[in-house]
């Protein structure tokens, strides 16, 4: 029999706990504390005897009764060292999360109003107590202590904020997280011992995360952020801190004062940057619990994944999986539909959930594109409304301000006034995606050559449109740049422009694999394409270290346009003309020679992404040398080629590259 099974006595009458028996008090039998018992605070004495009736030991007095150790799979460590510390929960099938029209229960409840019925208080009632073990607090204490001590994480995320646009997390949600979570440290009296005060607050934010959070439509930012800070603080709150510091621990300069601070030489700033790494891994493993599964989940999980793409590289394995829980998530807690639950929330908490889900389906399609497999987020089953481009006051300030607001912006819900472009960047971001992962279907699907020219042709119809509609303040190739604009808004204004070719680029390369027409459009927006990233290279800001970011850019938006451009040039030089399509010769030798410089640099020993750029500068180095002085040995990579550069192109597959995208240099090994 399991625990929480009821037992039977053999007069057919449920059993009842020890407490409530010797007092002769009536029992409601609930497993494994009964209620009486919780109302009582008597959860540790609280337990269901096997033979309550039989004597004790020998013939001598009878000894205390010892409440029997709970096991489990999960939670095998005693626990019996550190009394109180159990988490009183909702059951898992308390809170299934989001159910479908297709669910088992969908037909009551699109009938909810029609009938009347009470909960079934079996299926709803009842508690979960569950113990902290030994290895679960002594994780959650070093995670503690590690962000007790590590302050520069709050500057750096600052620092982080300060100078990105594509921040996923409001500043007002993170503001209010690294505010009160160094508010509970200062509170921590030094005099006494820090070991046991730690450990009541781990113990204190297990209890608050066994919980989940709710809202209601007049609640206010500061209630909304009072239930994971604070008193409340929740594992979600601490890990998003510790996943984005991460991130601007990857993206700070060594030169920086303040991080050259605490970690004065490369060895500790990469022990620093593993720490974080690992702590934000044990954190996410706290959160695996039904009652987590929120938007402020699904924010710790984005940040998480982009922190060990950085880390570990884009081809990882660890970050891929980290994709795939991210959308479980936003499939459980229903952030890919406009649910009825936006009824039960403020404005700004419903935009906070569609920019969640905005920043999750772009992420998804990314990597998705980047590793050539099928995306994790399908957007024929998602309501594919973008967040409204409104900034976080205006959200905040609801009633008058807010409608007059959403009244200011235009027929397709732009702002014209562009005075937030971090949410109007995400905006158009996930727009771009939705398109994006109709490329996909073009790339990765199963259409035939019969359709691929139609499907095209739609694709194409529709990113223009979509392209030409978004306003001209957000646009790379509209807006005059002036030296007043900061690196980080041109930065974003290039790489979404880069994001809105790479789509065309994608079916335009289907199209002449499959129907062997098309090259010029292929090749200009290849060469478009490989100018911007070259001019890329112009802008590097000293007091930030973006080899994090260009490598991903040279690597997923640079390096198939630039192969493209190579072998043709290739095919051109081994072939005798005349040749359909004549791309301007010396500007590409030009522009792909210091692509191939931009490799050299783009990622520093150690990051993720360096075996995976040099591997590739070599290959364009090989055929930029066979371009400049042809050798004849060389001229099987053409022979029996009936389509030239088309057929080669699948050299552009890490399962075809001479080395193990996933291995990183021995002195790199992970932390854990």
């Amino acid at each position: 029999m399991t625990e929480s099974a009821a037992a039977v006595r053999r007069n057919g009458l449920l059993q009842s706990c020890e407490p409530c028996r010797k007092s002769k008090l009536k029992c409601d039998h609930g497993r494994p504390v009964c209620g009486r018992c919780i109302a009582k605070n008597r959860i540790q004495v609280c337990f269901y005897h096997p033979a309550p009736m039989t004597k004790q030991g020998g013939p001598g007095p009878a000894g205390p009764v010892k409440r029997p150790r709970l096991e489990s799979s999960e939670y095998s460590a005693s626990t019996a060292d550190y009394p109180g510390l159990r988490v009183t929960s909702e059951p898992p099938s308390a809170n299934p999360g989001y159910l479908g029209s297709t669910s088992f229960s969908a037909v009551l409840t699109e009938h909810r109003t029609d009938i009347s019925f009470e909960e079934d208080s079996a299926a709803t009632g009842g508690v979960l107590v569950k113990p902290i073990d030994r290895f679960r607090l002594q994780s959650g204490l070093e995670v503690l202590k590690f962000l007790h001590r590590s302050t520069i994480c709050d500057t750096l995320i600052r620092k982080f904020y300060a100078g990105h646009l594509m921040a996923v997390v409001s500043n007002i949600v993170m503001e209010a997280i690294l505010k009160s979570l160094r508010r509970v440290f200062d509170s921590l009296d030094s005099s006494q011992n820090l070991e046991t005060q730690l450990q009541d607050l781990v113990s204190q934010i297990f209890r608050s995360s066994a919980h989940p959070l709710t809202s209601h439509s007049s609640m206010t930012v500061e209630e909304y952020c009072g239930m994971f800070t604070g008193k409340n603080l929740r594992w979600e709150a601490v890990g998003i801190v510790l996943a984005t510091s991460g991130i601007a621990m990857m993206s700070t300069a060594d030169t920086d004062p303040d991080f050259s601070r605490v970690a004065p030489d490369a060895q500790a700033r990469d022990m620093l940057r593993a720490q974080v790494i690992e702590a934000s891994n044990i954190c996410l493993g706290f959160c695996d619990t039904p009652a987590s599964v929120n938007e402020l989940l699904g924010f710790y999980q984005y940040n998480d994944m982009l922190l060990r793409t950085q880390y570990y590289g884009d081809t990882s394995y660890l970050a891929w999986r980290r994709l795939g829980s991210l959308t479980a998530t936003i499939y459980a807690a229903g952030l890919h539909q406009e649910s009825t639950g936006a009824q039960d929330c403020p404005a700004f908490l419903h935009q906070w959930r569609k920019g969640c889900f905005a920043s999750a389906f772009y992420a998804d399609k990314c990597l998705s594109t980047f590793v050539g497999r099928p995306p994790f987020i399908n957007y024929r089953y998602c309501a594919l409304s973008p967040p409204m481009d409104l900034s976080d006051e205006e959200l905040i300030a609801g009633g008058e301000r807010l409608s007059q607001a959403i009244s200011n912006l235009d027929a397709a819900g732009w702002n014209p006034r562009g005075n937030d472009l971090r949410v109007s960047m995400k905006r158009l971001r996930f727009l771009l995606a939705v398109l994006r992962e109709q490329a996909l279907e073009i790339a990765l699907g199963t259409f035939d050559d019969t359709d691929i020219l139609r499907k095209y042709n739609e694709v194409i119809e529709t990113a223009q449109e979509t392209w030409n509609a978004c306003p001209s303040h957000l646009r790379y190739d509209r807006h005059i740049k002036t030296d007043r604009d900061p690196t980080s808004i041109t930065f974003a204004r290039r790489h979404i422009y880069l994001d809105y070719l790479y789509t065309l680029f994608l079916v335009q390369r289907m199209v002449v694999k499959r129907t062997n027409t098309g090259h010029e459009a292929l090749f200009s927006t290849s060469r478009e394409v490989l100018s911007l990233i070259i001019e890329m290279t112009g802008d590097r800001d000293m007091t930030e270290d973006t080899s994090i970011h260009q490598s991903w850019i040279a690597l997923y938006y640079g390096l198939p346009s630039a192969s493209i451009l190579a072998f043709e040039l290739l095919r051109q030089t081994k072939e005798p003309g005349p040749h359909p399509v004549m791309p301007p010769r010396a500007e590409l030798i030009r522009n792909l020679s210091i692509f191939v410089s931009c490799l050299s640099w783009a990622a520093r020993p150690g990051q993720g992404n360096y075996r995976t750029c040099k591997a590739v500068e070599k290959k364009l180095s090989d055929i930029l040398d066979q371009i400049l002085d042809p050798q004849p040995s060389q001229r099987e990579l053409l022979d029996g080629d009936n389509n030239g550069l088309y057929s080669l192109l699948s050299w552009y597959s890490p399962d075809n590259w001479e080395f193990d995208p996933f291995e990183l240099p021995s002195k790199d090994g992970f932390p854990f």
